[in-house]
């Protein structure tokens, strides 16, 4: 698997606000935007072009308020992709695969991860450029939309929409390419005994090498 690929997959791991409405686009930041360590169990369904039927894993999301974030893919076979400071991380212990690269120097798929950062650290300003960007609330349901600018469609940015309701235990998040290609996930808050058997730090070490 390639460094772009699966820094791709990593999109999914932040979460992503928009706004229409002034008002909403403050409730939603506000519920989103973290103050501490974030954990979910995943079920992920891929939609590839060259693929005859959907690509499925599951496993489990980290992130932290500082930005950092952790992919553990359980099944179907145990794999890291992590965000630590400005470089991005991918292990693969069953084919001894670890790859190491610069966020600056990641291309598209570092762009994107910034986008992402720029959310969960609420400034939306640095959206505006390249995202045309929606919010939406009917009573405890809210979604989020990111469309990118017409002028900007031959910069391979995806679509993305994310899902939620007010009791923040589950999210849906859908990421759609200009290609026809995406990728959901359903998303489930992590109970109590869940959060002890994994550890945002000690994952990142392991993504790392150290």
């Amino acid at each position: 698997m390639t460094i772009k690929r699966a820094m791709f997959l990593l999109l999914a791991l932040l979460p992503i606000a928009g706004s229409a409405d002034d008002s909403v686009l403050t409730e939603l930041l506000a519920r989103i935007r973290q103050t501490g360590q974030a954990q979910f169990h995943y079920d992920e369904t891929r939609v590839l072009e060259l693929a005859d039927k959907p690509w499925h894993g599951q496993g489990y999301m980290l992130s932290g308020a500082d930005g950092s974030l952790v992919k553990l893919q359980l099944q179907p076979a145990r794999v890291i992709m992590a965000i630590a400071e400005q470089h991005m991380l991918y292990w693969d212990p069953q084919q001894n695969q670890r790859h190491s690269a610069a966020l600056d120097s990641a291309g598209p798929a570092g762009e994107q991860i910034k986008v992402f950062r720029s959310i969960l650290q609420g400034r939306t300003e640095e959206l505006q450029p390249n995202y045309a960007i929606a919010a939406e609330k009917q009573g405890p349901q809210w979604t989020l939309r990111l469309t990118p600018k017409p002028e900007l469609s031959g910069d391979d940015l995806p679509s993305i929409e994310i899902s939620g309701d007010d009791k923040d235990e589950q999210r849906r998040i859908l990421i759609k390419q200009s290609d026809g290609e995406s990728t959901e996930y359903r998303m489930q808050k992590a109970t109590a005994a869940q959060q002890q058997d994994y550890s945002l730090p000690r994952l990142l070490r392991e993504a790392s090498g150290e």
